[in-house]
């Protein structure tokens, strides 16, 4: 009966160690952070626009309205998204200024996308928007 204690031992530790090393994981996964976390920490005025932005757009932001928060928000970017944050608003000044058939044109490149995916990354990862939201259990 001791043999079987001690391979239940065993089996007990070996299993808490698993156990705790997933809470690590699931606890580095859950804070947010990544390799971008070791970027500088961004002005207020691009994590205030880049939130204003996401919640105006969520209720019907006009184009007009839009343009003023990315001009904020291009003004204030961070060097590492700065141009990804430029060529955002310019696209948006120029499907404002196009004709329906122009604007079409304008919303399928991929380059604006990546840009704006990289601006809205940064913004997620370095403004803190988690930890402020309520609700976020934080």
């Amino acid at each position: 009966m001791v043999v079987r204690s001690s391979r239940v031992a065993r089996i007990g530790r070996a299993a808490l160690v698993l156990v705790a090393a997933a809470v690590v994981l699931a606890a580095t996964a859950c804070s947010g952070e990544d390799s971008s976390s070791s970027l500088p920490r961004p002005k207020p005025g691009f994590c205030e626009a880049a939130q204003r932005y996401d919640k105006r757009v969520e209720r019907g932001a006009s184009i007009t309205e839009q343009i003023t928060i990315l001009e904020k928000l291009a003004r204030n970017a961070p060097k590492d998204v700065k141009a990804d944050a430029d060529l955002f608003l310019a696209r948006m000044q120029a499907y404002q200024a196009a004709s329906n058939a122009e604007r079409r044109k304008l919303q399928g490149d991929p380059k604006v996308a990546k840009a704006v995916d990289a601006v809205n990354r940064r913004a997620q990862n370095g403004c803190d928007f988690f930890q402020r939201q309520p609700g976020s259990g934080l």
